[in-house]
């Protein structure tokens, strides 16, 4: 079922709505597509509905409901996606085929000073006029950011210093740039990370000329190609972000 409350949330000089659906993402994306509103106004388990525009989408089939009634239907589907003030979900992969069956994953950008709860791993993204700092995976499947598990009883901060340090970076100017998050209610054997949640954080940190200790720079040319199947590679590149994926 198709939901919006009315337009009650001021900004950019006018008042929006949020147009939401119980069943999937599809339905959502779909609606929208009819309608003709563009997928930039998704912001992850919605759509923002500009005022003028109430009127036409309720006449296309949604169904008006008070904000807080539509919230609580939202979180009931199991649709709904939570984040901190100044974050943005600027993808949603439900049934993500690299989780258990029925996991969701995440990926939200930040504004945030500090890592969110449950941050499992920390990724450095190191960019200067050579490219952006890659390592090659351990399992043999490409390149990646440096990372590092967050260890037992350490914070995601002391990991990412930890981290810097061992690329002989500092991680004073270090900035998160948002987080990949693993939403898993029933793992199988095989997951090794906590549930319900687990978080992927990539922070942006600056060379400052230093020459890292380890890896190799990959040139922007080569970089969508080589990186833009990873999951937070919406991070790095602002137009990945305007494609919004509801499926894998």
């Amino acid at each position: 079922m198709l939901l919006i409350d009315p337009p009650a949330w001021p900004a950019h000089g006018r008042l929006w709505s949020h147009l939401v659906s119980t069943d999937s993402y599809a339905e959502l994306h779909d609606f929208a597509d009819r309608v003709g509103i563009s997928r930039r106004a998704f912001e992850g388990d919605h759509y923002d509905i500009p005022q003028e525009l109430y009127a036409d989408v309720v006449a296309a089939g949604a169904v008006p409901l008070e904000g807080r009634e539509l919230l609580k239907r939202l979180r009931d589907s199991g649709l709904r996606i939570s984040k901190r003030r100044h974050e943005r979900v600027v993808r949603s992969t439900p049934d993500a085929p690299w989780l258990p069956p029925g996991s969701r994953a995440d990926v939200i950008a930040s504004r945030q000073d500090n890592p969110p709860p449950n941050t499992v791993v920390v990724r450095a993204a190191v960019r200067d006029a050579r490219g952006l700092l890659v390592v090659e995976r351990a399992d043999g499947h490409g390149p990646d950011l440096p990372a590092r598990t967050v260890g037992e009883g350490e914070t995601a901060v002391l990991a990412l210093a930890s981290l810097c340090a061992d690329l002989g970076l500092s991680a004073d100017s270090a900035r998160l740039l948002g987080y990949v998050r693993n939403v898993v209610s029933t793992p199988d054997p095989t997951y090794p990370w906590p549930t319900p949640q687990a978080c992927f954080t990539v922070h942006a940190v600056p060379a400052d000329g230093a020459t890292p200790t380890a890896g190799s720079w990959c040139p922007p040319a080569r970089q969508e190609r080589e990186l833009g199947d990873r999951h937070w590679w919406p991070l790095l590149n602002p137009r990945a972000q305007d494609q919004v994926h509801s499926h894998p």
